[in-house]
């Protein structure tokens, strides 16, 4: 089944060749040559094997709203860019003519500690937005993956939720307000800097998650957490799916609130293959505790007893910068970005169900993977009811679902994957609508709906889309949809 971003939602006036120069030399001169990249310098900025004309650098509001204006002057197609992190999410751009980055809009514009509130470009990374945040012992909870690279502006355009969504929340409700350059170059407000400032509808929540394609968000105000005390985290091993989630289900009960409760395939995380001597315990249950020293130590326990009256057997316990280390590589197993280590065929899935629908997914995925022939990890939220799987080339077998590599990659092995992949995913998404498959081989994306089933407000998406964005220009066609 052909499912390309297309969509009858294109643009039929792409620029010609050129065309696309001759906006390129014009941005240049209009912006500056040194807030623009042309000619051997764009290649890096390449979309899904789309390559710019030319890439925009800016480093303030006006630079992005004149680099939005000459492109609608012109019809140029506009792809933002902020650490390049997420850019293989989606589909290909139908048209990539300017990518607009916004790598080098970094400042803190107002930091109140003693209120909790921040408002910084969003071009600052995850990692530095936590040492600022840190002299302060506070902290954004977004917990992205690649928190290096990964920007303030990807978070919030692509919508991501980490693993202590059900603690903290997802990023729209972390976000106070914001302001937005819209597809004419026109600078937009929403919200404001502190806690209650909204009467009608949050025209922010609109943008956050929809992927640059209504608007390109530039500057966002925030409400910060404080750091616990103290944080330690339980890694239990469970003999069966189930045990993990009768565990998960009675921690939930305890009087010490986790920050995340997570079950995870022992291959998603490598290193700790040691603790897991068999198949029949390779699924752990992970609990996250954060508060007073005193509290978390006595939740320790206390999640240490559930899991053992569940079958769960409690086997490490994590703290100091070995829980934080244990979190960012949770974290980066949700990664978008591809790493040139793990070979073209790889992928990732997004499951989002009701959390009493977990273990029916993850025994669903270990079934298609071993049908298949794939390799198979998972880490499944079980708080929210959100599942990432990973799929890669076999082999793998009802007794085995290793992901080291097979010593030999046989002939025709990359249409084999593509098979299986969209045959696994075609499944998947035939039972739980919400698939979204993150990361995939780009041969395989005209062929497969890769955020899962249409949703049934996506006639209303595109309306949306039509009165902000009415020639297409942000982002054409990477979204649901085609949008």
């Amino acid at each position: 089944m052909a499912m390309g971003g297309t969509g009858g939602t294109g643009r039929t006036d792409a620029l010609g060749e050129q065309e696309r120069q001759a906006f390129a030399e014009r941005l240049a001169r209009e912006l500056g040559a040194e807030h623009t990249l042309a000619g051997a310098q764009v290649a890096t900025y390449a979309i899904q094997g789309r390559v710019p004309a030319v890439v925009a650098r800016p480093v303030e509001i006006a630079g992005v709203a004149a680099a939005l204006r000459l492109a609608a002057e012109v019809g140029a197609s506009v792809v933002p860019w902020g650490g390049g992190a997420e850019m293989d999410l989606g589909y290909p751009p139908r048209q990539c003519d300017l990518v607009l980055s916004l790598e080098r809009m970094t400042r803190t514009l107002t930091y109140d500690p003693a209120d909790l509130t921040l408002t910084t470009e969003v071009g600052v990374t995850h990692a530095a937005l936590a040492q600022t945040l840190g002299a302060n012992r506070q902290t954004l909870p977004f917990d992205a993956p690649l928190a290096h690279r990964s920007t303030l502006g990807g978070a919030l355009a692509t919508g991501f939720a980490g693993l202590r969504r059900a603690f903290y929340g997802a990023p729209r409700d972390l976000t106070l307000g914001m302001r937005v350059v819209d597809a004419s170059g026109t600078i937009l407000k929403s919200g404001g800097q502190v806690v209650k400032n909204v009467s009608g509808y949050d025209m922010g929540k609109l943008y956050i998650g929809s992927l640059g394609t209504l608007g390109v968000i530039v500057e966002a105000s925030f409400k910060l957490m404080p750091l616990p005390e103290a944080e330690a985290t339980v890694i239990g091993v469970a003999h069966t799916l189930h045990a993990a989630q009768s565990a998960a289900e009675a921690i939930e009960r305890l009087a010490v609130r986790p920050s995340a409760v997570v079950a995870l395939h022992i291959n998603a995380l490598p290193e700790l293959a040691r603790l897991t001597p068999g198949y029949e315990r390779r699924a752990l249950l992970v609990a996250r505790l954060p508060g007073a020293a005193a509290a978390v130590e006595r939740g320790v326990g206390e999640v240490e007893e559930a899991m053992r009256a569940a079958l769960v057997d409690p086997a490490l316990t994590l703290d100091g910068e070995t829980n934080d280390a244990f979190w960012q590589a949770a974290s980066d197993f949700l990664r978008v970005a591809p790493d040139p280590a793990d070979g073209a065929d790889d992928a990732l899935l997004r499951l989002s169900i009701l959390p009493m629908e977990c273990i029916a997914a993850l025994e669903a995925a270990q079934t298609l993977a071993s049908e298949h022939g794939l390799a198979l990890a998972w880490l499944a939220d079980l708080a929210t009811g959100v599942i990432w799987v990973r799929l890669r080339a076999g082999p793998a077998s009802e007794s085995e679902h290793s992901l080291e590599a097979p010593t030999q990659t046989p002939s025709g092995s990359s249409g084999d994957f593509a098979r299986a992949l969209i045959a696994a995913h075609t499944a998947l998404t035939r039972r739980w609508r919400n698939v979204t498959l993150l990361r995939c081989p780009s041969a395989i994306k005209p062929h497969v709906a890769l955020w899962g089933a249409d949703p049934a407000g996506l006639d209303l998406m595109r309306e949306i889309k039509g009165r902000f964005d009415p020639r297409h220009l942000l982002n054409p066609g990477r979204f649901v949809g085609g949008i």
